[in-house]
């Protein structure tokens, strides 16, 4: 076996290896020239034989090296050898140095190109060896190859020249040397391929970078300069030359950039070339590195807008602008800004484009020029980019911002508008504190703007600039449900008045004016719709009639009126206005002001506005000049488009609605709408659009290609790739890429924009704490797109004869021959083929080793043209997916075949060490599965070491498929990874969380790593966060010289110089903000798991040391150090660290409080670090501070006095000075609350605070009777306190008494955890009824909003956990089963009610943890809190007793999974089809487990586990989308053990019963489900038929026959008169298995039920009966029919009735 030779010649021992070196060699050499014994070797077997000969030669001896090199190139130059080709594995290793460079001129495109490879690493290791003369030679080839007509060539030539001009002794390019291979390089992107173009913007990157290194030229010697006498001396000519050399660059860096700047504004460049151009830019800042690029950050903006953004003839056309922008934003957004600047660097930046670009306009002073449009949304767009980056932005970040963003809102440029309104959102959301401020201003200057546009002297740009604001105000509005504590309700009130005054008004002005305020109006009205329902709920009424004035219901008269373009224009607008902000009223409030009545009334309103749309279409309204003249705020909309628009929204807003509310009428016309507009041949475009389509028919290779601008007009969602991924998909945004480029090489042909849509600035993508905008695409392609998802969803709920209709429409429509005009509209198809695989796994596995095998399969190999398109479709990548899918079909079941097993593992090692990056992340997505099932046959430190080596990748897609991998490895066993990789492997990993903080997968990895390990060593993990910690963050060290503030008081002050003592001498480090809040998250979960691991030693120094242990690296050990470091976070800027840092500081308050001092026993711990702690909790009250930060600091103070720590009131100092002064500032009744030195809050945040103020003395008062110091803190404050409770108690009615009943339950549970003298019944009966009580107590009527508080909620949810898995696990009950299930169905009926109870996405959460509960999946776990992954139930996984938990509580899990009702609301639908999936993974993987094992416990997993799937399965909507591989997967399994042996047989037929009587209800799910099934059911009849024949069949047995015969009723049932024919063909034989010729059957009561099937489907389908029995085998119908008459007959028979024809048969029927 090769790759045994592969392995033994690295484990052998050395000596032994050079004894055997002699015989490997001479085999290998045979091997690889291929004599006639041996057969031509593949790509696999010359990588495995030359990195077996570079082993050899590295560990063993090198004497033969040249006599074998010689061997090979003998091969080489022998031009009449046959098979040349497999000559190239001698020149792929770096050791073989010596191939001459003439080989390039071989035919074969695959020798050539290893040839190169050989001269490059030859270059690599000997270029000393060349001579200069050589060298120019092979420079002059390379450049000819550059431009060769085979691709691989070219790239291989381009890294050939890189390695000729690298390295300290490489020679130094000229000008005139960048210019020439810059100019072949450009010429050669048109034909390029993604591979090539790669290469050859690595070879432009690394020539232009060169130009930037300092080289000593000469300088020219001055004119007057009198010459040198000639006898001067050699000492003296070697002075003047030195003094006559300076160092500088080649180029200047502004002449650098315009080598590509140049090249890309020449007028006849195609679109291809110019977007290789923007590779060459990103290659060329990635080489030139962070270093270059942020010092010189302001050159290369300039350098972008000037050269690239404002030439003419980048601004040609609106594809060409949207072009220019994508290319140079993702230039500065996700190569510069997210992967190089460095957070000093992102606040530069911003200044410098605020300061050069945004402040710039409008111009003030004669002279000056104001920057474009196109210049200023560039810049918008990265201001905005840079501000989710920085999170809290520093003050001088703030003064350079605040008046330019508000100020461009008034830009005529509708684009710069909606651009300069996300900016401000942005803006406004990482500084919450500005929103206030920020949106009054801007209210303002709207309503002066609304009040001016009457005006006959009103300034012509009125209009734009209302509608600048309009836009601003509605961006900041759609802020406040996520910054409520900044704004007050007043405002929200105030915006909705306005709104609804301009549309009383619209009516009485003219159309240009009217047009204005009723959009200005429904855009203010949308972003307030995302309040909420508490706050749209009564203004409801008010809404729906204003919508009906807006969409009255078309007439007769309507459709016959003449009306000019204006008209039309103007009522197309008033439609898709209003249609807006219905749309974000339904996104926002569906769940709970959307009842029937409300539901009705919008579908009558979006049918109207359907109707008024199609009367348009009908009336053939042609553009005119006019069109774009009498509306500006139509942003120069043709009428098509602005009905594009108008449907588009119609279309969304019925998705949206959903489609119970109406009527099949209607729903049928909406069908039939979409399936004409998406499926038309014509498509949506107008006339030009389809004249460029035409023109490039002819050239047509991909719909997904930049070629038209339009992707053919076919739609610009995810095009699927033959292969099935995605194409075009942002990797970075869980999409797929097919060749796994990176995100910067990815061009989509349809470029999305906010502008297209501005309700966009209301619809904002959040993802990892960051928004994202929504880019729609252009009209004539976002209604395709709505349209297509309209149809996705109203399809399914169609009958057979609708569906059967629209079908056929789509198939007329494809074969309309209008589309041979338009290749790529007809390619768009959607490929899918079922993994149902198993009984071709060998075939498959062996097809591919022989593809790999192939050298025409190869990147490099086969003809020309195949070569040629090998780069944008490689096959190795394929088979990778493959292979994966294979491992998929095998499962567990690899394990069983080690041919099988092997042979995979071998292919996905060879592919892991593929140069290509593509192939490797395929390759490593291989092993994370095959370490699924068969992780004990790999290697785990090699794969360690190789994924470590991907780490420092500049690929991202490779580096995050490494990550991934790692974390799969971490999860499985973090000790050994910490073996294997110890804390470098973590250091690691941190950094490069500081680099980039947007690579994802190394917060997870690390997380993981902590959670398994840290109670083994948790200093270790406290040093690693501590030197994150012990640096600064740009935003902290700008904000402390804008203010010039030091620390706060004396001991502040000593905790900072702790802090900063532990630094390096010299500039302070810095670290990047989101790694910092990460290092305190860690800090958090070290406290916190550390805690609840019960290693007390951990926590007391004293009792280790009992135990003989060393107090050094102990958790008590380092509280000073925690201490410590959250100071320096509550110092901070940035307010999420603050937040977090006042978390860990809570942690250690909780956590140590009871912990004696291990120098005086008497005393606790904290009693000396009161000082420290008090300090940290200052900042937190003073001016800069926010209401989150005030609200967690009043908490800490309320845990650190009611901990017992301190018990003296004397004693407690500032932090109850701290409690009491802000029990003083909450006295007054209403109005402003300031506390601490922070200014007046707003009505919410003073609201809020009050109430975390009053709770803080609340759990002081509580916790009194079991602290009595806590009296003399509590009683000199209890009449003011009395009041306020009282007073709130009364201001929450119906909620009075919501806090001391729940106090009493908590009280109650408590009580029962820890009683000892109480008997188990009596605690069983406390906890139950406490649990009903708890049930009640949470419904709304009760609880009012009592939930929404997050410290009531947490409390309610940790004690339903405690006591559900105390439940389960016997802890709390010892009794019988029956009290146990009792107790597990309470407590989730008070989750249920608890969940029930909650309007928002928290809801799902609730449900996630409920689910995570119940079935202990993993999956779920990154979803809850650290107290639930705890406290889990596993009730699924259990393997700890025979007691069957799961059969009699999974009304639990259904009443939680389905009758919770799902919440509306953006990503609800999607979170909740991952749960159904996790929860239906994890149940296949619990049975998958028991693989091998028998025994009642592994029979009750898998029992329990088939009954949950099929449960899931069935009750689930049918509108969830379950993936196909895990419902073949659970339809195998369900087969499997039907086939087996055991009670799990029946089992496995009761769950194929309820599939198939389930699927008659019409779920296409469920079809697919029996489909897969019905083999099984019949394989297990034949099986049974021997032992019903013998009579040796169990009861068991009979009983799942007849669940059998029950599902095949059902489905014959279920199934059309016109199939059951041939279901009867199946069926039919199935029966005459179990029936006997004897007159007594060996098994009666199964050839009973066998007759009784058969009357049954004689009786039920005669006339399908008949035909179908005609069809069998003459001996089967003979035997069915003497099995009827047996039974009609009554079972007797005379001595001469067997010679007498039967007169009964199955053709009477």
């Amino acid at each position: 076996d090769w790759t045994d030779l592969r392995s033994g010649t690295h484990t052998a021992d050395q000596q032994h290896l050079k004894t055997v070196q002699a015989k490997l060699e001479g085999t290998l050499v045979k091997i690889i020239t291929a004599p006639e014994q041996y057969p031509a070797p593949g790509r696999a077997l010359r990588n495995i034989a030359g990195r077996c000969l570079v082993t050899l030669y590295t560990r063993g001896e090198t004497r033969t090296l040249f006599d074998t090199l010689q061997v090979f190139m003998k091969v080489v130059g022998d031009f009449k050898a046959t098979d040349k080709e497999t000559i190239k594995m001698c020149v792929l290793e770096r050791t073989f140095r010596g191939v001459a460079d003439n080989s390039i001129f071989l035919k074969s495109s695959i020798l050539r190109f290893h040839a190169l490879v050989a001269l490059r690493k030859s270059l690599a290791t000997a270029k000393r060896a060349v001579t200069e003369s050589a060298l120019k030679d092979i420079l002059k080839q390379m450049r000819n190859c550059v431009t060769d007509k085979s691709l691989p060539v070219q790239r291989e030539a381009a890294y050939v020249i890189i390695a000729i001009y690298s390295g300290a002794d490489a020679s130094h390019p000229s000008a005139s040397d960048v210019e020439n291979i810059v100019n072949i390089c450009i010429r050669s992107l048109e034909n390029a391929d993604q591979a090539t173009r790669h290469s050859l913007a690595q070879l432009v990157g690394h020539m232009l970078a060169s130009t930037q290194i300092e080289r000593a030229v000469p300088v020219p010697e001055s004119p007057q300069k009198v010459k040198k006498d000639e006898d001067d001396t050699d000492a003296g000519l070697s002075s003047a030359v030195t003094a006559a050399e300076i160092k500088k660059p080649t180029l200047t860096p502004t002449e650098m950039l315009n080598h590509l700047s140049n090249h890309f504004n020449r007028p006849n460049v195609s679109r291809k070339t110019r977007t290789g151009i923007f590779d060459f830019y990103a290659a060329l800042f990635t080489r030139l590195g962070p270093t270059f690029v942020e010092p010189h950050f302001a050159l290369i903006v300039s350098h972008l807008m000037t050269e690239i953004v404002s030439s003419p003839r980048n601004i040609t056309t609106r594809y060409e602008t949207l072009h220019v922008r994508s290319l140079v934003g993702i230039l500065l957004r996700d190569l510069i800004g997210v992967r190089m600047l460095s957070e000093q660097g992102q606040i530069s930046a911003i200044q410098e484009l605020a300061n050069a670009y945004l402040k710039r306009w409008p111009a003030m002073m004669p002279g000056q020029t104001a920057p474009s449009s196109k210049i200023l949304v560039i810049a918008l767009r990265e201001v905005a980019g840079l501000l989710q980056q920085l999170g809290n932005a520093p003050p001088p970040v703030q003064d350079a911002l605040a008046d330019p963003l508000v100020t461009l809102l008034s830009h005529p440029s509708h684009t710069t508008r909606i651009n300069a309104a996300w900016t401000l959102r942005c803006f406004c959301y990482s500084t919450p504190l500005r929103l206030p401020k920020t949106i009054l201003t801007v209210t303002e200057l709207l309503q002066r703007d609304m009040t001016s546009i009457v005006s006959p002297a009103a300034p012509s740009d009125i209009n734009l600039r209302a509608l600048g604001h309009a836009y601003g105000l509605a961006a900041l509005v759609s802020i406040i449900p996520e910054r409520p504590l900044y704004v007050s309700y007043d405002v929200s009130a105030k915006v909705l008045d306005m709104a609804i005054s301009l549309l009383k008004r619209a009516g009485e002005h003219d159309l240009k004016v009217a047009g204005v305020e009723v959009e200005v109006a429904w855009t203010s009205i949308a972003s307030l719709m995302a309040l909420g329902p508490n706050f749209v709920r009564p203004h409801l009424p008010q809404l729906l009639v204003l919508w009906r004035n807006a969409l009255p219901k078309p007439t007769s008269k309507d459709a016959n009126t003449t009306r000019s373009v204006g008209e039309w224009m103007f009522l197309l607008h008033v439609r898709e206005s209003a249609l807006s902000a219905i749309l974000c009223f339904l996104q926002h409030n569906s769940s709970t002001l959307v009842t029937l009545d409300v539901g009705r009334r919008i579908a009558s309103l979006l049918s109207n506005v359907l109707s008024f749309a199609n009367n348009f279409i009908s009336q053939h309204v042609e553009d005119s000049l006019e069109a774009q003249q009498t509306l500006e705020s139509m942003k120069g909309l043709s009428l098509r488009s602005s009905e594009a628009l108008l449907r588009r929204r119609v279309y969304q807003c019925f998705t949206a609605l959903g489609f119970s509310s109406l009527a099949e009428s209607t729903q049928a016309t909406l069908l039939q709408s979409a399936v004409s507009l998406f499926a038309s041949p014509d498509g949506y475009a107008g006339s030009s659009v389809q004249a460029a389509i035409a023109s490039s028919s002819g050239t047509f290779t991909s719909v997904w290609q930049t070629v038209d601008g339009y992707a053919y007009g076919v739609t610009s969602n995810g095009i699927l790739d033959v292969i099935g991924g995605v194409v075009g998909d942002d990797p970075t945004q869980g999409g797929h890429d097919y060749l796994n480029r990176d995100a910067v090489e990815l061009r989509k042909p349809i470029l999305g924009a906010c502008e297209h849509d501005p309700l966009s600035l209301c619809q904002v993508k959040v993802s990892n704490s960051e928004y994202k905008l929504l880019e729609p695409p252009p009209p004539a392609t976002s209604v395709v797109d709505t349209a297509i998802e309209l149809f996705a969803q109203l399809l399914p709920l169609q009958d057979l004869t609708s569906t059967t209709r629209v079908i056929t429409q789509l198939l007329e429509s494809v074969r309309s021959p209008k589309l041979e005009k338009n290749s790529g509209r007809k390619a768009a198809v959607i490929n899918a083929a079922s993994l149902a695989y198993a009984p071709f796994v060998s075939s498959t596995l062996g097809m591919l080793l022989k593809i790999y095998l192939m050298e025409s399969h190869e990147r490099e190999g086969g003809t020309l043209p195949n070569a040629n398109l090998s780069g944008d479709h490689p096959a190795y990548p394929v088979v990778c997916q493959i292979i994966d899918a294979v491992i998929s079909v095998l499962g567990p079941d690899m394990q069983e075949s080690a041919r099988t097993r092997t042979l995979i593992l071998n292919l996905v090692c060879e592919f892991s060490v593929e140069d290509d990056e593509g192939i490797c992340v395929e390759a490593i997505k291989c092993i994370q599965h095959f370490l699924m099932f068969a992780p004990e046959y790999i290697n785990i430190p090699d794969l360690v070491t190789q994924f470590r080596s991907h780490l420092s990748s500049t690929r991202r897609p490779l580096k995050i498929a490494s990550i991934n991998a790692l974390y799969q490895l971490v999860q499985k066993d973090a000790l050994v990874m910490s073996k294997l990789g110890g804390d470098q492997l973590v250091e690691d990993l941190f950094g490069m969380l500081d680099d980039d903080s947007s690579v994802q997968g190394v917060r997870n990895v690390i997380s993981s790593w902590l959670e398994q390990t840290v109670v083994h060593n948790p200093s270790a993990w406290i040093d690693l966060c501590q030197r994150i910690m012990s640096r600064t963050t740009a935003s902290q060290q700008v904000a402390d010289a804008a203010s010039r503030q030091g620390p706060r008081d004396d001991e502040g002050d000593s905790l900072n110089l702790g802090m900063v003592q532990e630094g390096a001498s010299g500039p302070h480090p810095t670290s990047r903000w989101r790694t910092q809040l990460f290092a305190l998250q860690c800090l958090h979960h070290i406290c916190t798991i550390v805690a609840r691991s019960g290693r007390r030693e951990q926590l007391d120094a004293a009792y280790a040391r009992t135990l003989g242990l060393p107090t050094k690296g102990l958790l008590v050990s380092r509280v000073p150090d925690l201490i410590k470091m959250a100071f320096t976070a509550s110092a901070a800027y940035v307010t999420e660290i603050r937040l977090e840092g006042l978390v860990v500081l809570r942690d250690v308050i909780e956590v140590f409080a009871k912990v004696p001092d291990p120098a005086y026993p008497d005393a606790l711990l904290l009693e000396q670090h009161q000082a420290p702690i008090t300090a940290a909790l200052t900042p937190a009250f003073s001016s800069d501070s926010t209401p989150e930060i005030l609200a967690s600091a009043i908490h800490a103070c309320a845990v650190f006095v009611g901990c017992g720590v301190v018990t003296d009131v004397g004693r407690m100092g500032r932090i109850l000075k701290l409690l009491t002064t802000a029990l003083d500032q909450s006295k007054a009744d209403s109005g402003m609350l300031s506390i601490g030195e922070t200014g007046e809050l707003s009505p919410n945040a003073s609201a809020m605070l009050r109430i975390s103020t009053l709770s803080a003395w609340a759990q002081l008062q509580v916790a009194t009777p079991h602290q009595k110091y806590l009296e003399n803190v509590v009683k000199p404050h209890r009449g003011t306190l009395s009041s306020l409770w009282i007073a709130f108690v009364k201001r929450e009615e119906p909620t009075a008494f919501f806090y001391i009943i729940f106090g009493l339950v908590y009280e109650a549970l408590v009580t029962s955890s820890v009683d000892s003298t109480s008997t188990s019944s009596a605690r069983q009966s406390l906890i139950l009824s406490s649990l009903q009580a708890l049930r009640c107590l949470v419904r709304p009527e009760y609880s009012g909003n009592a939930l929404k508080e997050p410290t009531i909620f947490d409390e309610i949810c940790s004690y339903i956990i405690q006591h559900s898995t105390s439940a389960s696990r016997g802890q709390a009950i010892q009794g019988e089963p029956s009290d146990r299930i009792k107790l597990i169905t309470t407590a989730f009926s008070a989750i249920y009610a608890v969940a029930s109870s909650i309007e928002s996405p928290r809801r799902e959460e609730i449900r996630a943890v409920a689910i995570l509960l119940y079935s202990g999946a993993s999956i779920f776990l990154p979803l809850v809190s650290d107290v639930a992954t705890k406290l889990l139930l596993d009730l699924l996984k259990d393997e700890s007793s025979e007691i069957d938990l799961v059969g009699s509580t999974l009304p639990a899990l259904k009443m939680i999974l389905v009758d919770l009702p799902l919440v509306s609301g953006p990503g609800s639908q999607e979170s909740y089809e991952r749960l159904v999936h996790g929860l239906l993974s994890s149940c296949l993987l619990n049975i998958d487990a028991m693989s091998g094992r028998n025994g009642l416990i592994s029979d009750k997993k898998v029992k329990n586990n088939m009954l949950a799937t099929v449960l899931v399965l069935t009750v689930i909507p049918s509108s969830i989308k379950v993936s196909r591989a895990v419902i073949e997967h659970c339809c195998f399994l369900i087969s499997q053990k039907l086939l087996g042996s055991g009670e799990l047989s029946l089992t496995a037929a009761h769950c194929a019963k309820t599939l198939v009587v389930a699927s008659s209800a019409g779920s296409p799910m469920l079809h697919h489900c029996v489909r897969l099934l019905i083999p099984g059911l019949v394989e297990y009849v034949a099986k049974m038929a021997p032992l019903v024949q013998d009579g040796t069949v169990t009861e068991g047995q009979i009983t799942a026959i007849g669940e059998v015969w029950k599902a095949f009723s059902a489905f014959f049932s279920s199934t059309p008169e016109i199939h059951r024919v041939r279901l009867l063909g199946v069926l039919l034989p199935t029966i005459a298995l179990l029936l006997s010729t004897s007159q007594v059957p060996a098994t009666p009561l199964v050839s009973t039920q066998m007759v009784s099937q058969l009357l049954q489907y004689a009786t039920s389908s005669p006339a399908a009966f008949k035909d179908a029995a005609a069809k069998l085998e003459p001996d089967t119908r003979e035997l069915l029919e003497q099995s009827l008459r047996r039974a009609v007959g009554g079972g007797t028979s005379t001595p001469g009735s067997s010679a007498t024809k039967p007169q009964i048969s199955l053709r009477s029927f």
